[in-house]
């Protein structure tokens, strides 16, 4: 679905859009622009549950997310990067030996 609708915009913004989104029409960087930002993560939830015993005085959800970037990534963040191990799988039982009957 799409609706019409009539904006004025900043044509150097614009231009600028374009360019780094590799568009050619205005539509196509609005469009551009757009998804990007509905990509972005939605933290409302976690800020929601600030002040409450759920998280630490101190949590930053967008530190978490932007500590790699930064060159500093925590202990936390670089072990939630590690490979997940291995699933786990029950052992072998033991070969079993048949002795001689009697």
């Amino acid at each position: 679905m799409s609706t019409r609708t009539n904006i004025v915009l900043d044509d150097e913004l614009v231009a600028q859009a374009m360019a780094r989104a590799g568009v050619r029409t205005k539509k196509a960087a609005v469009e551009a622009a757009l998804r990007a930002y509905v990509r972005q993560p939605d933290y409302s939830g976690l800020l929601a549950l600030e002040g409450s015993d759920v998280l630490a005085d101190d949590y930053d959800p967008a530190t978490l997310f932007n500590a790699d970037a930064q060159g500093w990534a925590s202990d936390a963040v670089a072990r939630a990067a590690e490979p997940a191990p291995p699933p786990y799988t029950a052992p072998t039982p033991p070969a079993t030996t048949h002795k001689p009957r009697r």
